[in-house]
């Protein structure tokens, strides 16, 4: 087919906008249109009318816990409640039985629910509420009991949280869950996913694969606990085929700013630390353990301590790492010492960070960190450095919205407030990269993806309007007109 009559960015260095996009029949970027007009026997002479609208590369979701987010399309939404009475009351309406719930803050709500609340509120009932973090855990009292959970007051932190056997979909409820989000994720113009979900997604990727389901490109990560059966398997970063891949090892060195647990420099303005969950040494050594395998590591660091400790681990190994051709990520990298930001470029660390994250947390950044959150969400120091940034959402924590994300990422805010910290604010053509072309050179693709030059997959969205020329201020109310991927339709099939 050939895409004509639009606003055609190819984000190809070579010829970054062209007239008219032409794909083979097996769902690939052709040559040039006059290199081949009437050429049927590589290019259908289908032509489909763009009627003006512009043509992106498809979007990636860089971060995303793909399987939770499916699953929480039904459960109990938090987020917004100003009282930690009115989180409690949203979980009582819930219908009888387990009540489980996320996206309450602490900032917004004047403080946690505890076991004692929940009770008060929500009677003889089991009630688990996540925070907005997913960091922080708060069951009430039959909750602990019918989980076995010991806790003073319900309120669970880091991995004793994550720990809680809470009551879990079926692997057929999972599995029917991340097959309809799917199409949620062509909604939004997502094309790939590089997937941090902890346990429980890889094995639903390859069932929906199998059964020729799977219409996202995938790049799933391992937990770094499981490591040693990872390599056991002898199972490689980069090893599948074109639509699911093994992607990094995936390991923890700190918590988060909303719950206190990030590991901080200096004492947040509240007091404490944080916590350190991987010392550097330890990380040191898995990175080395990683890199023998083949592997890639992508470690979570929100705070100056834990960014400075993997930029540390990273330097150190970078004899075991880069031989191999891998290329190690941070992911959030939330909070930066000005001494560090150039460190990303210089050792060849990814910062994979999530421009949402900004207007959400400015509040919460600027009560704990205070002035030092003129290093938080760092963006256009890093790119001045020369770093390479990836973008996601960290969905469910925020909306798997890249447009959203674009528009955070140059407009440093997302709704009617002005620009938060705005020195730190991308332009267009950065902020679209960091969804296109940076995660293809996370995952070592970018030969394929990220970009519609010859060769390369036709991954592709069809928006209702051009990021590049409309108003920044209107970017995330671009509409999704049609995605696209390897040549196939996946959203909002032609004649619009």
């Amino acid at each position: 087919m050939i895409l004509t009559n639009g606003r055609i960015h190819t984000l190809d260095p070579v010829a970054p906008r062209i007239a008219a996009l032409p794909i083979t029949r097996d769902g690939r970027v052709a040559r040039g249109v006059e290199a081949w007009e009437g050429d049927a026997s590589q290019v259908s002479n289908e032509r489909i009318d763009l009627g003006g609208r512009t043509v992106l590369p498809g979007l990636v979701d860089a971060h995303v816990h793909f399987r939770t987010w499916a699953v929480e399309q039904s459960r109990i939404d938090l987020a917004g409640a100003r009282s930690v009475r009115a989180i409690a009351e949203r979980a009582a309406a819930a219908p009888d039985g387990w009540a489980i719930g996320q996206g309450w803050r602490a900032a917004e709500a004047g403080g946690e629910p505890d076991a004692a609340l929940l009770d008060d509120v929500c009677g003889d009932r089991p009630v688990a509420l996540w925070a907005h973090d997913r960091h922080t855990l708060v069951l009430s009292t039959r909750a602990l009991e019918l989980t076995g959970t010991v806790s003073r007051n319900g309120v669970l932190r880091e991995h004793e949280a994550w720990a809680v056997p809470l009551p879990e979909p079926t692997v057929a409820e999972a599995r029917t869950a991340v097959d309809a989000a799917q199409a949620l994720a062509h909604a939004a113009g997502v094309t790939q996913v590089h997937d941090f979900e902890r346990h429980g997604g890889f094995g639903i990727w390859q069932d929906l694969h199998v059964d020729r389901l799977l219409t996202l490109r995938v790049s799933a990560a391992r937990a770094a606990e499981l490591l040693p059966g990872v390599r056991a398997a002898e199972l490689r970063t980069g090893f599948g085929d074109e639509l699911l891949r093994v992607g990094p090892v995936k390991a923890f060195l700190d918590g988060t700013l909303g719950s206190r647990t990030a590991h901080m420099l200096a004492p947040f303005a509240d007091g404490g630390t944080g916590l350190e969950l991987l010392g550097r040494e330890d990380f040191a050594d898995l990175v080395r353990e990683a890199a023998a395998g083949g592997l890639q590591v992508a470690v979570h660091a929100i705070g100056d301590a834990a960014n400075r400790a993997a930029l540390d681990a990273f330097a150190a190994t970078r004899d075991a790492w880069q031989p191999a051709g891998l290329r190690p990520r941070i992911e959030h990298a939330q909070l930066l010492h000005p001494d560090d930001v150039g460190r990303f470029a210089g050792i060849g660390v990814i910062a994979s960070m999530q421009p949402s994250h900004a207007p959400s947390d400015r509040d919460g950044a600027e009560a704990a960190w205070g002035e030092r959150a003129a290093g938080a969400y760092a963006w256009r120091s890093l790119a001045d450095a020369g770093a390479t940034l990836v973008f996601g959402s960290d969905a469910p924590i925020e909306p798997l919205r890249p447009l959203d994300g674009i528009h955070a990422a140059v407009n440093r805010t997302l709704d009617d407030r002005p620009p938060w910290r705005p020195e730190q604010a991308l332009t267009v053509t950065e902020a679209v990269a960091g969804f296109t072309t940076g995660p293809a050179y996370a995952v070592g693709r970018e030969h394929q993806l990220g970009r519609l030059g010859p060769g390369c997959y036709a991954d592709l969205v069809v928006l209702d309007d051009d990021p590049f020329t409309c108003p920044p201020e209107r970017i995330s109310a671009i509409g999704v007109v049609a995605t696209m991927v390897g040549g196939r339709w996946v959203h909002g099939r032609p004649p619009w």
